[in-house]
């Protein structure tokens, strides 16, 4: 059996939490496997992460190897579940937990996380949870070999005890508190890789390699016992990072990625577009994971709009991924009916959009955007700020690192933090050489010593701006409509210094002074002098051009239009405007991918608003009435999956769209046939 075909048939998962304390007495009391199980097949689901182990420590089946949730003794609530899914033709890959383990914490402290000061290595968090869904965990720590030896017994019993039924393993939280990693196992493999130092970046190189360790030991055990089983290690995804350090260290060890990112909580809409373009691109099948929750996991009683679950769900497919959605079951055993209407409206919509997809694949996209940052450094924010003016703009964008080929990209971004080892300088000096176009921002471009690693780039550098937040006044020459108004930028940038060659695109103008208690003007920030400063904010030269500000994450930290409509204009000059949906509103996504010689093209459109402080919900579907698609190339028509109409063209190029709402696929045959 190929992994790749149980994904394919196995497109429409709930992830099903069961996060259930041993306090609570009537587990399962109202449990009735084949109502569960007919719950799951008509809202269309046909795969389900079941609980073998939940973060409180509590098994839901008899065990010996660890304890039984005390409200179902010797119950096997496991088992009923996964006979009856099976009866349905779902499957039910098993849950266990690994950091978050309650019961083992209590039991032996000596298996817990440590920070250098000796103290156990826990985040805060208050008796309401206001510290978020991590503050109320503690931390153990999975390279304690006694705690391994502990969790191989538990794998063990479950393989043995379910044996063919096994579908795979979902291993819950693989990571360890920031800074922690001073217990004596920590240590001693820290002296083996020869890790010393507190800095970040030996941290996140010490808990890259801990985790790759871990994955190796447990997929052996695993497709030791049980071959067929899917195997996947749920820890920090970040793909912003080293991919020596990131979750490619995990890669080999794993059967499938699945991208936990749920928008209405601490992720936001921003996350996983910068997930899944970096992992639908690594040739491993992969799941996005979002939730019906009103906000966090865990929300009993959280229903989230139906709109909102629709463009979760259907960007993920749109991008090459199946669906797993976020839901828990409630003590008693009886799932929310209301969670189940709105997974299985969605979920239909997803099943009938299958043969649409069937057999299709990316398309090579246009930018890249390479990814390497120190870590930490701000989160993926910089990232997250490129692919959300890539697809406002409708470029269609892949995040690649160092393990990545340049051949085919139009031009390569490298956000404001991406750190460029000897290997990558050569494969973009080589890129650029032949013509590929390359766009700069800020601190990306320097080694980890930090010193400037494009040597090929004319570029000088004077430590950072003093004075800010700066201000940008483009040249007539490039910007004409934005000359004669200075715009601000909120961050501090570097001072450049331009080489031969190089023409100044923007200008940085320095504020008065800096604000302080002592010297300030009005309410906000100091108004600009009326001179430009001596380096400059945007810089350009033969194949390139070099923002001195971090304008991706300026973008995703404030909204900063300027930023975003500067480098459009960068992007027009030296890529030339996107091959399909130009002139697009910025709302609409555009999604292309390849089936045989007909082009597929996916647009969703779908507007977050923001309704709390840090809450963005779609509650509405938005119209396509009235705008009009262009799409580079022969085009003989573009048809309607599903009616097979096709779309009437426009008298100033491209085809009218019609007045549908939310998700339009369309196909355009043969445009891909010599």
């Amino acid at each position: 059996m190929k992994f790749d075909t149980i994904f394919q048939k196995h497109q429409r998962q709930i992830h099903l939490d069961f996060h259930t304390s041993e306090f609570i007495p009537d587990v399962g009391r109202d449990f009735d496997a084949k109502q569960f199980a007919a719950t799951m097949k008509a809202a269309h689901v046909n795969s389900v992460t079941v609980f073998g182990k939940c973060h409180h420590g509590q098994c839901y089946y008899p065990t010996t190897t660890g304890v039984s949730h005390p409200a179902i003794g010797e119950r096997d609530l496991l088992g009923e579940q996964i006979e009856a899914l099976h009866s349905l033709g779902i499957r039910a890959p098993i849950y266990t937990t690994v950091v978050w383990e309650e019961d083992v914490a209590k039991k032996h402290p000596e298996w817990r996380q440590m920070n250098k000061d000796g103290f156990f290595a826990d985040p805060g968090g208050g008796p309401d949870g206001s510290a978020g869904h991590r503050g109320m965990w503690k931390f153990n720590n999975f390279m304690d070999p006694d705690y391994q030896d502990y969790i191989e017994a538990h794998i063990r019993e479950i393989c043995e005890r379910y044996g063919a039924d096994v579908d795979g393993f979902f291993i819950d939280i693989l990571f360890f508190s920031l800074d922690a990693g001073y217990s004596k196992a920590c240590l001693d493999f820290k002296a083996k890789h020869g890790l010393s130092g507190d800095d970040p970046a030996t941290f996140a190189r010490f808990q890259g390699l801990a985790q790759a360790a871990f994955a190796k030991r447990f997929t052996k055990l695993i497709h030791g016992l049980r071959p067929k089983a899917t195997v996947f290690y749920n820890a920090q995804n970040d793909g912003n990072m080293d991919p020596d350090v990131g979750p490619r260290t995990r890669e080999a060890d794993q059967t499938h990625c699945e991208i936990e990112s749920l928008p209405s909580g601490m992720w936001g809409y921003y996350h996983f577009p910068r997930m899944a373009r970096a992992q639908a691109r690594w040739g491993k099948p992969w799941l996005s994971m979002t939730g019906r929750f009103q906000k966090m996991w865990g929300d009993f009683g959280g229903i989230k709009p139906q709109p909102a679950l629709e463009f979760e769900c259907f960007r993920s497919q749109a991008l090459g991924g199946a669906n797993s959605v976020g839901d828990q079951l409630p003590p008693r055993g009886i799932l929310d009916p209301a969670a189940y209407d709105l997974i299985g409206s969605v979920f239909s919509q997803v099943e009938e959009a299958e043969p649409f997809y069937a057999g299709a694949e990316l398309l090579p996209a246009e930018v890249a955007i390479y990814s390497s940052s120190a870590a930490g450094y701000d989160g993926g924010k910089s990232e997250e700020g490129v692919v959300q003016m890539c697809e406002e703009t409708h470029y269609d964008c892949a995040v690649i690192d160092s393990f990545d080929d340049l051949k085919g990209f139009k031009a390569v971004i490298l956000p404001d933090s991406t750190i460029v080892s000897k290997k990558v300088a050569k494969k973009l000096k080589a890129f650029h050489a032949k013509g590929g176009k390359l766009i700069i921002s800020n601190k990306a471009g320097f080694d980890e010593k930090g010193d400037w690693a494009l040597d090929f780039i004319p570029l000088k550098f004077d430590g950072e701006v003093e004075k800010y937040p700066t201000f940008w006044r483009a040249k007539k020459s490039f910007a004409p409509e934005m000359s004669s108004s200075d715009r601000v930028f909120y961050e501090a940038g570097l001072n450049v210094k331009k080489g031969k060659g190089v023409k100044v695109l923007v200008d940085r103008v320095l504020p008065y002074f800096n604000r302080t208690d002592i010297t300030f003007s009005s309410h906000f920030q100091t108004p600009p002098i009326d001179k430009a400063d001596k380096y400059p904010a945007v810089v350009a030269g033969e194949g390139f051009v070099y923002f001195a500000d971090p304008i991706f994450r300026e973008y995703r930290q404030t909204g900063n239009i300027a930023a975003r409509d500067v480098w459009k204009m960068v992007m027009d000059n030296l890529v030339g405007a996107p091959t399909i949906g130009e002139g697009l509103p910025k709302t609409v996504q555009v999604y292309p991918m390849r089936k045989k010689n007909d082009l597929l093209v996916t647009l969703l459109h779908y507007i977050p608003i923001r309704k709390a402080m840090d809450i963005d919900v779609i509650e509405e579907r938005s119209t396509y009435a009235g705008e009009t698609l262009k799409i580079s190339g022969k085009v003989k028509k573009v048809e309607v999956f599903g009616s097979g109409e096709s779309l009437s063209e426009s008298e100033e190029g491209g085809y009218l769209l019609p007045a549908q709402k939310g998700r339009l696929l369309l196909k355009v045959p043969g445009y891909f046939k010599k």
